[in-house]
C-alpha cells in the first residue's frame, strides 16, 4: 500500500511484484539439485543467502520498477534453493523427527513473515522510508549466512553426494507425487493471493494502513502455530487425510466470510485461515521428505512439486490484480479463492501413509 500510494502503479503491478518471486521459486527449482552438486550444498545455502540480502539491499534504490522486480527475481532465486534443499537435509539429518523438523523450519520461515510484515511500517516511520524499511531486513539475512556457515564449518564438500535432478527423472508418472502436487499448487494459489492483497483489501475497505499492516501480520504470524503442530500430528495419526481435508474446509469457510462479511471479527477471521491455510501446507511439505525412499528421491519429489506449484502460484497475485483493476469487487476476489479452495479435495484423497515415490 505503501509504495502504491507513492508510486500510483495500479493494482496488476503490485502484484506482479509478488508474482516474479513466486515464478521465480518455480523457474529456478529444477536447477538447485545441479546446482548443489557443482558447487555442493553449503556453497549453495551461503549462495542463496548472499542473494536474499542482495536483493534487499536494491530496495534502497526507492520506486525504480526494474529495480525492483529485480531485487524479487533474487528473492525467488534465494527461496528456491533454500526451499529445494532443506527437505532433503531433513530427510538426511533427521529421518526420525521428520515431522518436528518440518514444523521448526516451518515456523521460522512463517515467523520470519510475520516479522517483516508486522514491523515494516514502524520501521518506515522510523528510517523515513519504505525502501530504507525494506533494505532493513538485508540484515537478518547477513546473520542468517553467519550462522549457516558456523554450523557448517565441518562439513565435507559433498559434490559427489548430491542428487543431480533431470526433467526425465522426476516422478511424472506417479499418482501420488502428481496429488501431492496439485494440493501444495492449489494452497499457494490461495496463500500468495493473500500475501499479496491482504493488507490493500482491508485499507480499500476502510481500515487505517496501520491496521490493515497488522491484520496482514497476524495473518502471517497465525500460521506458526499450525506450522508447529499439525507435521508432527500429520506423522502420528492415523487420519491424516481427514486432518488434510479439515484444513481445506476450514480455509475455504474463512474465505467465504472475508468475502461477505469482512468487518466482522476479522482477527479471528484470519487467525482461522492463516491456520488452516498454513497448516495444510506445512503438512504437505512434511511429505516432500516422508514419501521419498531416501535424499535423492526426496530432491526428485521436491523439484516436481516446487517447479509446478510456485510455476501456477505465481501467477495468481497478478490475476487477482488484474480482476480488481477490472470490477473492482473484494467480494467476488474472495468468493474465487473460496472456491478454488475447494479443488484441494480430491486430492486429499491419494495422501495415503506408507506410499514411497519412485
Amino acid at each position: 500500500t505503501l509504495i502504491q500510494d507513492e508510486t500510483g502503479w495500479n493494482d496488476a503491478f503490485i502484484g506482479a511484484l509478488t508474482t516474479v518471486p513466486v515464478l521465480g521459486m518455480g523457474v529456478f527449482a529444477l536447477g538447485v539439485p545441479r546446482l548443489a552438486g557443482r558447487i555442493g550444498r553449503r556453497s549453495a545455502v551461503s549462495l542463496a543467502l548472499v542473494a536474499m540480502a542482495a536483493g534487499l539491499t536494491l530496495r534502497l534504490a526507492g520506486a525504480v520498477a526494474v529495480t525492483l522486480l529485480l531485487s524479487a527475481m533474487l528473492a525467488g532465486l534465494s527461496i528456491a534453493i533454500l526451499g529445494g534443499l532443506v527437505p532433503g537435509i531433513v530427510r538426511e539429518r533427521l529421518s526420525h523427527s521428520m515431522g518436528l523438523a518440518t514444523s521448526l523450519w516451518t515456523a521460522a520461515m512463517m515467523g520470519g513473515a510475520a516479522l517483516g510484515a508486522a514491523l515494516t511500517l514502524p520501521l518506515s516511520d522510523l528510517t523515513g522510508g519504505w525502501n530504507r524499511a525494506l533494505a532493513f531486513w538485508a540484515l537478518p539475512a547477513v546473520a542468517a549466512l553467519a550462522a549457516w556457515l558456523w554450523l557448517e564449518r565441518e562439513e565435507p564438500a559433498q559434490v559427489a553426494t548430491v542428487t543431480i535432478v533431470r526433467l526425465r527423472d522426476l516422478p511424472w508418472r506417479d499418482s501420488t507425487a502428481w496429488a501431492l502436487t496439485a494440493f501444495m499448487s492449489v494452497n499457494s494459489v490461495v496463500f500468495y493471493s493473500m500475501l499479496a492483497w491482504t493488507a490493500p483489501s482491508y485499507a480499500e475497505r476502510g481500515y487505517t494502513p496501520e491496521t490493515a499492516g497488522l491484520f496482514f501480520g497476524i495473518f502471517t504470524g497465525s500460521g506458526i502455530i499450525a506450522a508447529l503442530t499439525l507435521p508432527a500430528w500429520s506423522h502420528r495419526t492415523q487420519r491424516r487425510r481427514t486432518l488434510f481435508a479439515t484444513t481445506v474446509v476450514g480455509c475455504s469457510a474463512s474465505l467465504v466470510a472475508i468475502a461477505l462479511v469482512p468487518t466482522f471479527a476479522p482477527l479471528l477471521i484470519l487467525v482461522a485461515l492463516s491456520f488452516t491455510l498454513s497448516g495444510g501446507f506445512a503438512m504437505s511439505l512434511g511429505m516432500l521428505s516422508e514419501y521419498a525412499a531416501d535424499a535423492a528421491g526426496s530432491a526428485r519429489l521436491t523439484a516436481m512439486a516446487f517447479t509446478i506449484t510456485y510455476t501456477s502460484a505465481a501467477f495468481s497475485p497478478f490475476v487477482i490484480g488484474a480482476i480488481m483493476d477490472a470490477v473492482d469487487s473484494w467480494t467476488l476476489v474472495f468468493s474465487l479463492l473460496a472456491g478454488v479452495t475447494l479443488l484441494q479435495l480430491p486430492a486429499v484423497f491419494f495422501l495415503h501413509r506408507g506410499r514411497v515415490v519412485h
